[in-house]
């Protein structure tokens, strides 16, 4: 018990103190392409940010599938509500880069991902500049899922 009060507390206080403790949250998101929607998980850290403004940078950029391929292929999946998991880590040292991570489950099932590094842009600046990269992540996430349709392929793999 004595390790723990002497080592772990100690600990535990720094790691809260400076933020390394990744968030997580769900939020439903793209009702309009179907009933139930998305069930969004936002995780990660940005710089040393409060997490509030990591989750409200994706909230306000992640794309929902629009085109007529894109809403079949998610119909195909929407039963129970699939689940997106959008992970954010960008180191709090100046000069480095991070990395973004979409990826989307459906019935417990891994179904499609996407991975890219944070543009060169958001080495100096807040979690708001990194809107463009979560778009364009969530858009080549729908675009290569309606892919596998027009391809016959199945949409869980």
């Amino acid at each position: 018990m004595q390790w723990v009060v002497r080592y772990g507390l100690p600990i535990l206080v720094t790691l809260s103190l400076c933020g390394c403790i990744a968030h997580t949250e769900t939020e439903s998101i793209c009702k309009k392409a179907g009933e139930e929607g998305i069930l969004l998980h936002i995780d990660g850290s940005y710089a040393g940010y409060p997490y509030s403004v990591l989750r409200h940078a994706v909230l306000q950029s992640v794309s929902c599938p629009v085109g007529e391929t894109e809403l079949r292929a998610f119909h195909a999946i929407a039963v129970p509500a699939p689940h997106m998991r959008v992970s954010i880590k960008r180191p709090v040292e100046q000069g480095r880069l991070g990395a973004l991570s979409v990826v989307l489950f459906s019935q417990g099932r891994f179904v499609i991902g996407e991975r890219m590094a944070l543009t060169s842009f958001s080495r100096t600046q807040s979690p708001s500049s990194i809107k463009g990269d979560i778009n364009l992540a969530t858009v080549n996430l729908w675009n290569d899922l309606a892919a596998r349709i027009t391809h016959n392929k199945p949409i869980i793999p």
